[in-house]
């Protein structure tokens, strides 16, 4: 049987370092990596490519490079890259701004738009949202671009929907990631508390997660929200 080609952007650390450690271990899938930094990932079925989401040409190149590599035949594109810089409102640079919007919602978008036509019909994709574009985030243009990507899950649901191609939105609890590396013990302690498990979730199992929402098997999901908060988005 051929293996499933997938896409994954943000591939060098945290939770994408993770889904490709996943999903190259198994002998269904193909995997593309995207990321502005050099993966160590060395997987016979792992492919790297360089990109820099906040680079539109970047992204162009990728999309580029992704249809020759995969000849026209994408099973699923995982977004996982996301920045979060800057101020809160107050003292909020536009440049930050613009910045998390284009990386964690515009670059999305326009994969999924530019990919969604070498997609077989039952293909999947999942995009990784964050709890805080419900509660609200010191930085409000991280919790504006993560909620746009759950309204962006929601229109593409409905828009691939007659093809069978299932579309959903994951959370992740707070993990330590590239984004959260810098945490001092005293704040990874203290959110912690905030999870019903009284920990942190790992990348590891929010991984699983994206293998379930990835696999054939999977049916009848899409425009959802799998959550991994461990029930810390309501302890907010």
């Amino acid at each position: 049987m051929a293996k499933l080609s997938v896409l994954i952007t943000g591939c060098s650390s945290g939770l994408g370092n993770a889904v490709v450690n996943l999903l190259c271990q198994s002998d269904s899938y193909e995997v593309i990596g995207a990321d502005m930094n050099d993966s160590q990932s060395d997987f016979d079925n792992f492919t790297f490519i360089k990109a820099d989401l906040s680079n539109r040409d970047s992204v162009d190149s990728l999309i580029s490079k992704v249809k020759l590599h995969c000849n026209d035949n994408l099973y699923s594109v995982i977004n996982v890259a996301g920045v979060s810089i800057g101020k809160s409102i107050i003292g909020m640079e536009v440049e930050d701004w613009d910045q998390m919007i284009q990386v964690n919602l515009t670059s999305p978008a326009q994969l999924i738009s530019s990919l969604q036509s070498i997609i077989p019909d039952g293909g999947r994709i999942v995009n990784v949202g964050s709890p805080v574009s419900i509660t609200g985030s010191t930085k409000p243009g991280y919790a504006a671009s993560k909620a746009g990507i759950h309204g962006l899950t929601m229109s593409v649901a409905k828009n691939l929907g007659p093809r069978n191609i299932l579309v959903n939105t994951i959370f992740p609890g707070p993990m330590i990631t590239g984004m959260t590396r810098k945490w001092s013990d005293d704040k990874r302690e203290s959110i912690a508390t905030e999870s019903f498990l009284d920990r942190l979730t790992t990348p590891e199992e929010v991984a699983n997660g994206i293998k379930f929402l990835l696999d054939p098997a999977t049916s009848g999901i899409t425009g959802s929200i799998l959550d991994y908060t461990a029930g810390s988005m309501f302890t907010h």
